[in-house]
């Protein structure tokens, strides 16, 4: 009777923890390798996940920021790991843009097994509230009629996304560069710019307070932020490039290591801790997993390539 006792606990038990909890991994501590300073998005996504991660499979999961070189230091040190599981690390829109826009990148996606998807952000043109721009359509018309008028404003490599957006518009604003997304912000305000290329977590509370108008995201779906944005793709411009915060571990992979931090991603994202750990810091959760992020992947890969042949022209 005790043993019949102490299996039926056993089993009761087993239903409150992962899966594959009887598996070896883990066994040990993890580390969650994040390629850039402390403070920033990547760094806040990484440590939310982080402890997310350290609940679901009980064991430490250390954020290490290893940063320098746009990411190249990170991206490295994380590919270059044995691929095991014990080191994973935070993959962002860097990693597919910087490897076509930066001679001897270190990391590419290739370098990598994506494992979830956590958070992307529909990036787009945001304009004065005052600016008598209201619509894509109004940027297109009078850039189309004085390429010379509109200035737009980016960031690092929002160069690339501004670029592919002329592409699909058929227009080519002068660009220009600013040190962060704040400056660019700002500049749009004072009115030292036209526009300026920007996430919705970005824009969000300048568009909330009736500073900026967001006139379109490129992307296939609305910004869950401010939904009321149309695509530019609605408008007749498709594009679906922007910014993502991703999980992503050593090429090579085991299986089944893979199968487990899948799982681990897709039961976090529905977790209302971590959502509302991700909200806090200024993002929504969007998961893709399997395949499906894999694919994703290699269109924003794609996307960004093309992007940067736009350089060389």
């Amino acid at each position: 009777m005790t043993v019949r006792k102490s299996l039926g606990a056993l089993l009761a038990t087993s239903l409150l923890v992962p899966v594959t909890a009887f598996a070896d991994y883990p066994e040990r501590s993890i580390e969650l390798v994040i390629p850039f300073g402390q403070g920033g998005g990547n760094d806040l996504v990484g440590r939310a996940f982080s402890q997310s991660l350290a609940e679901y499979s009980g064991v430490d999961v250390l954020p290490v920021n290893r940063t320098g070189g746009s990411g190249a230091v990170g991206f490295h040190a994380a590919s270059s790991a044995r691929p095991d599981g014990y080191t994973i690390a935070m993959i962002n829109s860097s990693l597919v843009g910087n490897p076509h826009i930066i001679n001897g990148f270190p990391a590419s996606i290739d370098d990598f097994m994506p494992i979830c998807l956590l958070s992307a952000e529909p990036v787009g043109i945001a304009v004065s509230a005052s600016s008598d721009i209201e619509t894509l359509e109004d940027w297109v018309s009078i850039a189309q009629e004085d390429p010379d008028r509109l200035a737009l404003g980016y960031t690092s490599i929002g160069e690339l996304i501004a670029l592919s957006a002329g592409n699909v518009t058929d227009t080519d604003p002068t660009l220009i560069p600013y040190s962060g997304s704040g400056d660019s912000i700002t500049a749009v305000i004072g009115g030292h710019v036209d526009g300026a290329v920007v996430s919705d977590a970005e824009a969000y509370s300048q568009v909330q307070a009736d500073q900026l108008r967001m006139l379109t995201f490129f992307s296939d779906e609305r910004s869950k932020s401010l939904p009321d944005v149309p695509t530019s793709a609605e408008e007749g411009y498709p594009l679906d490039i922007g910014l993502f915060r991703a999980i992503g571990a050593p090429a090579g992979l085991p299986e089944d290591v893979e199968s487990y931090l899948i799982d681990a991603c897709t039961q976090i994202a529905q977790d209302e801790a971590f959502v509302e750990r991700m909200n806090r810091i200024g993002f929504n959760v969007q998961l893709r997993t399997g395949d499906d992020f894999k694919a994703w992947l290699t269109r924003q890969n794609e996307a960004f390539a093309t992007a940067a042949g736009l350089l060389e022209q």
